[in-house]
């Protein structure tokens, strides 16, 4: 309750900092609106009354009162409804930018990859809506309960008895808490089914996937699934929406019970002249509006419950372990890095990817990783790159444990490219100018990053990519020199050069030739960083490439199975020796 609190005071500063007058109108309107049913439900009373009494006087003054009700009851919900969605918009749009913030802010990267995890700031995003009301949900349950209040005192006034119509809200209460809780059960359950389907649904209009969609002809079966898998979930929380409202249903039938024999009691209490014909109006008025004013109630507790659904998810992700504390990384790398007995699974894995890996990485050296697929090449990147924190023994920097340096400043002394580099369709300036979004309109730079990776320049550096957006669409080669230009970008703009460069399969679209001229091009950048100590790691399959680099690791199901340089590893003849021999044979 506490986290709900807590967010609450958030949310309002939020809605303050974003229409201080909007919300303060607001609030008058939302707390007027008490006063408005209760003049309404005492101009009915004093109408009937003074019309049978022959008083014209207290006649026109109902009749002004009641309008005059009725009126700024119209109008003010008008205005009410037009700053609400005005405010939870804004509050909407800063709320979403916050949390984006958080999940991108966060140094590692588990969190997008481990299934229960997204769930959780997915079931944030959609629960965006109800946190961004959640000080009008308030306010809307703290003034219903006020009417309430005011409600009971006036059926008090005519009879005791009529109180207890108000007790029968406990059970609408208790039939709606359970609602929602099932409710609420069935959304959790089914995020993850969601987020599935529409997975699938994606594969078959993106253009990367619906190509290979296509050529299966798997489309069919792939929206099949999709179907089934949005099937299930709708029918988990329709199941869940037809309990809770069975569970209401018979709540209301209680109330409506109850409100007949107040009816009753009203009947009786004018039979035998100890109340008036008005007081009968005012209390089916007032039964009415109690009847709305619960409603009113438990459609904010609702709203809130769906909030509160997400409180918990929100200041998880708030405290999730994201320090980015810790001291900077040495200007020039003296010694290197070395991996001490690391080793690592992946969340809800069954089994390690690495396992007890001793290996050291020289400074100002260039160090190639090879193996076969599933080996735990990119992984070991990750590793370097600080995305994923070992699950045994850890890296030092210079002898510095990696944890124990800022994550915010070692990733700004890293460059390269990752396997599954991104297709940015921006412009063809801000595709590569995001390498170092500090020299994004710095042309001259950005157009050298592309000319020396062999990138297309296309029709000048405002060319639009992306053939959805109306633009040119680049060849997969094409998306993977332009992840170099960032690269390289990231490298010559930087304020200090690289300690680690990361070329993770940097050329796998390439011919071999083009892949060895790129590589040629990220040794030579090396060795001119050699002043910094940097480190370069390539991971690669092309073996004749591999030759390269200064020294070669060999990893076997993430195991080191041989290292050293081409010349002596040739020597053993092991096994990268008969791999080497086999695609030296294949390209000759």
């Amino acid at each position: 309750m506490r986290d709900w609190w807590r967010l609450l005071a958030h949310i309002t500063r939020l809605t303050l900092r974003e229409g201080r007058r909007s919300a303060v109108v607001l609030a008058v309107l939302v707390v007027g609106q008490a006063g408005v049913i209760a003049a309404m439900g005492l101009s009915q009373r004093e109408l009937v009354d003074d019309s049978a009494a022959g008083a014209a006087g207290g006649v026109v003054v109902a009749v002004v009162g009641g309008a005059l009700a009725y009126a700024m009851s119209s109008v003010t919900g008008r205005v009410r409804g037009n700053l609400l969605i005005y405010l939870v918009g804004r509050v909407r749009g800063r709320l979403s930018e916050q949390i984006q913030r958080l999940v991108s802010s966060i140094p590692t990267i588990t969190h997008l990859e481990h299934a229960p995890h997204i769930d959780r700031w997915n079931r944030i995003f959609n629960s965006s809506q109800a946190l961004s009301a959640m000080p009008w949900t308030a306010l809307d349950s703290v003034v219903a309960v006020l009417g309430l209040v005011v409600t009971v005192g006036l059926l008090a006034s005519i009879s005791p008895v009529l109180c207890l119509l108000a007790a029968l809200g406990v059970p609408l209460l208790l039939a709606n808490r359970r609602a929602d809780r099932l409710l609420r059960d069935a959304r959790d359950a089914g995020t993850e089914l969601q987020r599935h389907e529409e997975r699938l649904h994606e594969m078959c209009v993106q253009p990367e996937m619906a190509k290979e969609v296509m050529l299966t002809d798997g489309g069919a079966a792939l929206n099949r699934r999709a179907l089934e898998l949005w099937e299930t979930a709708a029918v988990r929380e329709s199941v869940a929406r037809l309990r809770g409202a069975a569970w209401q249903t018979a709540a209301w039938v209680v109330y409506a019970s109850g409100f007949a024999l107040a009816i009753i009691v009203v009947a009786r209490l004018i039979r035998d002249d100890r109340t008036t014909v008005g007081a009968a109006v005012l209390v089916v008025s007032l039964a009415t509006q109690l009847q709305s004013q619960l409603r009113t109630v438990l459609d904010s507790l609702t709203v809130a419950a769906e909030a509160g659904q997400a409180v918990s998810h929100y200041w998880w992700l708030r405290r999730y372990p994201a320090d980015t504390a810790g001291a900077p990384p040495p200007p020039v790398l003296a010694d290197g890095i070395t991996l001490h007995g690391v080793g690592f699974r992946y969340p809800g894995a069954e089994a390690n990817t690495l396992h007890d890996v001793d290996l050291h990485l020289p400074a100002g050296r260039t160090v190639a990783i090879v193996g076969a697929n599933g080996a735990g090449k990119s992984t070991l990147i990750k590793l370097l790159t600080g995305l994923h924190v070992p699950s045994a023994g850890h890296l030092t920097v210079d002898g510095v444990p990696l944890t124990e340096l800022s994550p915010v400043q070692w990733n700004a002394r890293l460059a390269g490219v990752h396997q599954d580099f991104a297709r940015l369709r921006l412009r063809l300036r801000e595709t590569v100018g995001v390498g170092n979004v500090r020299h994004i309109r710095t042309g001259p730079l950005i157009a050298d990053s592309i000319a020396r990776a062999g990138a297309p320049s296309f029709d000048g550096l405002e060319s639009r990519l992306g053939a959805p957006f109306g633009g040119i669409e680049p060849s997969l080669g094409q998306w993977q020199r332009l992840a170099l230009a960032r690269s390289l970008l990231r490298e010559t703009t930087a304020a200090r050069p690289p300690l680690c460069v990361v070329l993770d399969e940097p050329t796998a679209a390439l011919d071999p030739l083009a892949e060895h001229e790129l590589f040629q091009l990220f040794v030579d950048q090396a060795r001119t960083a050699r002043l910094a100590g940097a480190v370069t790691v390539l991971v690669s399959h092309r073996f004749t490439t591999v030759r390269m680099a200064d020294h070669i690791v060999v990893l076997d199901q993430g195991r080191i199975l041989e290292q050293g340089t081409h010349a002596d590893l040739m020597t053993a003849a092991g096994p990268y020796a008969e791999l080497y021999t086999l695609q030296e044979r294949a390209y000759r």
